[in-house]
């Protein structure tokens, strides 16, 4: 770690220092960062959910509106009303493709709301398929063509319908013949009235128009011949048997008659339409059977009338195109049930779908808002345990940068100190090839302490040897030579000893500046700030050391003039 610090420049570690706080702070705000994506997605999760709700209502009162306007078809049959409805659908599936584009869940609901709104939309134009062939009115459709050939049936049954007439007829004819047998006037008044009557009736009847005109021929004819028989027969009593030309003419009456007359035709197409309603009006089965069978009857009846082969045919004609409309009808009608069932199915299962998904979605809104609550609680705890990690972080790098820095520098005040007012002894630690600028303002303050140290030693070296000379050059007995030639040898050893430490500290500066030399060879032109840094200092302690030597003359050619002293190649 020390190494790694010492390759640092100081700006270099505070900008490495800042540079970690400041990504600590950068992961804190990114934390924070996400902790604020995570809370915009639980809201646009939130709001979904909220969406579904709204789209469910919107959902369900398009659905009601659709089923209003069905119903209102379904009353009325009114085709502005279809086409309500198919609008209202159109809106809908569009409301739904809308829902199905909120979540996973809304589009799984979206798919069953949309497959059942599909099946109500074909349900809904088959049932109103089945009502335009039906008939939208009385006059459209099945309805329409029953109608028509049941309105040209009862025309002409009313055509048919000669009871009345048939019975005046008879009255009449019954009057003559009372007034054949009894003579009395009265009689001839009744016959009068009745032909009176017979006339109107023919007059205002719906038998055809050559029919009614032949009648009333006929009836012109009976009554201009039956005057003369009835003066006859009140003033002589002679009727000649009954007969004349007003009996032919009754007769001829009487067969154009029943040659139109079907008994209660009239009566019995009223009747089978009375049915016919009756079913319209109430859907209930048992009245087609009736209608059937009424018609049968009435095709009876015709075939055992006296009517013409053509009438006959056009009646039971008519009545056949009735009753295959009418049953057509009916089917159609029991098919419009079923269609309805369907239809009503589909859309009574829409609403429970539309129910199941808000309840889903408030189910899920409300665990959702839990698991929110739980996890917003969560991130504030991380949050906080993140920033105080961060600031304890940031406070053990700040103490560990600040450290790396200040206790270089309180050793090197320490060493100041000593260097001040004392023989310091201790160096400050350094690292070799260091870039920090504290560890070479130590190792220049080492190189400075060596250096007083050396120049101090060898002071006070040179300054015992110069006393051990001065002992020597003063003694006068052999004890005191001896004393201090030993003092002078000692000193002369210390010398030595010294002059090898300078030695090494040469080699060393030596070696050091061969190392830069080989580095600048290996690659000329890359003289680095280092390099050069160290090649100063070899040179600084180089021309130090030399100095030191330097000096070492003075003391050798001293001993070499003084009587008794080592040579010089000994101090050497």
């Amino acid at each position: 770690m020390d190494k790694l610090a010492s390759r640092l420049r100081i700006g270099e570690k505070i900008g490495l220092g800042f540079a970690l706080v400041g990504l600590l702070f950068v992961g804190v705000v990114w934390q924070y960062h996400q902790t604020l994506q995570s809370v915009l997605g639980d809201y646009h999760q939130l709001q979904g959910f909220e969406l579904r709700k709204s789209l469910a209502l919107e959902i369900e009162i398009e659905l009601a509106a659709v089923r209003d306007a069905e119903k209102s078809f379904l009353i009325e049959r009114r085709e502005t009303f279809a086409g309500e409805v198919d609008q209202r659908l159109q809106t809908l599936l569009g409301k739904i493709a809308a829902l199905a584009a909120v979540d996973q869940d809304s589009r799984q609901t979206a798919a069953s709301l949309q497959e059942l709104v599909t099946t109500y939309q074909q349900s809904f134009e088959a049932v109103a398929g089945a009502w335009r062939i039906m008939g939208l009115d009385e006059n459209s459709g099945l309805q329409g063509a029953f109608r028509e050939n049941v309105h040209r049936l009862q025309e002409l049954s009313a055509a048919y319908n000669v009871d009345r007439l048939y019975t005046l007829l008879l009255q009449i004819r019954r009057s003559e013949k009372d007034l054949a047998l009894r003579q009395d006037a009265a009689y001839r008044e009744r016959v009068r009235k009745l032909l009176g009557e017979l006339r109107q009736l023919l007059e205002t009847s719906e038998l055809q128009a050559a029919v009614r005109q032949q009648l009333l021929a006929e009836l012109a004819t009976y009554a201009r011949t039956f005057e003369p028989y009835a003066e006859r027969a009140l003033k002589s009593g002679n009727i000649d048997g009954g007969k004349g030309p007003f009996r032919d003419a009754a007769h001829h009456i009487e067969a154009i008659l029943t040659a139109y007359h079907v008994p209660n035709l009239e009566t019995s197409v009223l009747q089978m339409r009375r049915r016919e309603k009756d079913f319209l009006l109430r859907g209930d089965d048992s009245y087609p059977p009736m209608v059937v069978a009424i018609a049968r009857s009435i095709r009876a009846q015709i075939a055992e009338s006296a009517l013409s082969d053509a009438d006959k045919t056009l009646l039971t004609g008519l009545l056949h195109d009735y009753e295959r409309d009418f049953l057509a009808l009916v089917a159609q009608t029991s098919s419009i049930a079923t269609l309805t069932r369907e239809m009503n199915s589909a859309a009574d299962r829409v609403a429970p779908l539309v129910k199941q998904n808000v309840d889903q979605a408030n189910q899920v809104m409300a665990s959702r808002v839990a698991e929110i609550d739980q996890s917003s609680q969560e991130s504030a705890r991380a949050s906080l345990l993140l920033m105080s990690c961060a600031i304890v972080l940031s406070v053990v790098l700040a103490l560990a940068i600040t450290a790396r820095i200040v206790r270089p520098v309180r050793q090197m005040a320490g060493l100041l100190d000593g260097l001040a007012y004392g023989r310091p002894s201790d160096h400050v630690p350094t690292i070799s090839g260091g870039r920090d600028e504290i560890n070479s303002m130590g190792e220049s303050l080492n190189a400075l302490v060596d250096h007083r140290t050396t120049f101090l030693r060898w002071w006070k070296e040179s300054m015992d040897e110069v006393s051990a000379r001065r002992e020597l050059l003063g003694a006068s007995t052999d004890e005191e030579k001896d004393e201090a030639m030993q003092d002078l040898r000692r000193a002369t050893i210390a010398r030595l000893q010294q002059l090898n430490a300078i030695r090494g500290r040469l080699l060393r500066h030596g070696e050091q500046v061969i190392e830069v030399a080989q580095r600048l060879q290996s690659a000329p032109g890359s003289l680095t700030a280092e390099d050069a840094k160290s090649l100063e200092h070899a040179a600084e302690g180089i021309a130090t050391l030399f100095e030191v030597l330097a000096m070492e003359q003075v003391p050798a050619g001293d001993s070499a003039a003084t009587p008794g002293a080592a040579p010089p190649a000994a101090s050497g």
